[in-house]
């Protein structure tokens, strides 16, 4: 049975934290939920870049733990781009910490996208009703709800205790496994590259299917013309009729 991978992206020591909290929790309500956090899930001496790269491109949903001072970064904003290009659709989720509101992603690639505040417990059950129904084999609804009044309480208080000062304050942390910014626009820039050949290449098709179109227009025109020529050319040695 096949797990549903969850890429949980982040930036900065309070994002991080609530990156793990998700890492955590999500599969406590489906096992089937398999997340992916950069800073516990890379194994010692993998490539960090190809080993995020790779979990990208096979994830089916994504989550971004936005902060007030992550929320324009360029790792924030190439995961974001990355997951969008890869889901190819809705599955990804903002979650918004320390007072981020929707209206602080505007001019984001994350804008286009449902943001879910993590301190809005309907909210947060919505996400998770949502994980739970792209899984093989989902939860029931009753069970989700039930988990969730379990679960809640403990998630809330852990994601209050995050503060912005832990930036500051975390010491010892884990290895950051992240590109630097150079690797990111080079990413970045293969990535409009690919943007740019895919559209090249639908252009392309669109045109030769348009002159392949026109070829069968004038194939079906010179027939159409042949058949009915007959009717409207006089008949060999035929007289026009004599008038009174």
């Amino acid at each position: 049975m096949s797990r549903l991978k969850v890429f949980v992206s982040w930036s900065g020591e309070p994002s991080r934290q609530c990156a793990l909290l998700l890492r955590g929790t999500l599969p406590a309500f489906n096992p089937l939920i398999e997340p992916f956090v950069s800073s516990e899930d890379i194994a010692k001496g993998d490539r960090g870049f190809d080993a995020i790269a790779a979990r990208l491109s096979g994830s089916q949903f994504g989550i971004v733990c936005v902060t007030p001072q992550n929320r324009r970064t360029p790792w924030i904003n190439y995961e974001a781009g990355a997951l969008s290009r890869e889901l190819g659709g809705p599955r990804l989720a903002p979650f918004l910490l320390l007072g981020t509101t929707v209206a602080d992603l505007v001019g984001t690639p994350l804008t286009q996208f449902q943001a879910t505040p993590a301190d809005a417990p309907k909210e947060v059950l919505h996400l998770i009703k949502t994980i739970n129904g792209l899984c093989e084999v989902p939860q029931g609804e009753k069970l989700i709800d039930d988990l969730f009044e379990k679960y809640w309480p403990e998630l809330r208080d852990a994601i209050a205790k995050i503060t912005p000062e832990a930036e500051e304050t975390h010491g010892g942390g884990a290895p950051d496994t992240r590109p630097s910014d150079e690797e990111i626009q080079n990413q970045m820039l293969s990535l409009l590259r690919q943007q740019v050949d895919r559209i090249s290449a639908l252009e392309q098709a669109v045109t030769r299917a348009h002159a392949e179109q026109t070829r069968d227009l004038r194939k079906t025109r010179v027939l159409f013309d042949g058949m009915f020529a007959d009717l409207t050319r006089p008949e060999s040695g035929s007289q026009p009729e004599e008038r009174a």
